[in-house]
């Protein structure tokens, strides 16, 4: 795999310009994962993006609820999933967020 792009955070608000800048890339439909350490800053990050695409302040970490969804436009949603307590990709079918998705993009 090749690397393109690689950057070093050093604080809050530079973690909160770079999810602003992230947010500016994205369209509708995309869908973006992040993967690291506890403690890494994905939460922080998505917290950033959210905010910045919905201007909702209090975005929330799905981590016992796994999925939160915040309105975008219209009939369009973001979907912040948390899978960190999930052991397998077997257990992401089972609870459905992928059939749940399918019904919003489809139907």
């Amino acid at each position: 795999m090749k690397l393109l792009l690689e950057t070093s955070i050093k604080s809050k608000s530079e973690m909160n310009d770079f999810g602003i800048q992230l947010a500016k890339l994205f369209s509708i439909s995309d869908v973006i994962t992040f993967d690291g350490d506890l403690g890494a800053g994905k939460t922080f990050l998505c917290k950033s993006i959210i905010n910045y695409l919905t201007k909702i302040n209090e975005v929330v970490s799905p981590t016992f609820n796994i999925v939160k969804t915040y309105p975008l436009q219209k009939d369009k949603e973001i979907w912040h999933c948390d899978f960190y307590r999930i052991n397998s990709f077997e257990e992401v079918e089972e609870i459905g967020v992928f059939e749940d998705i399918k019904k919003k993009l489809f139907f």
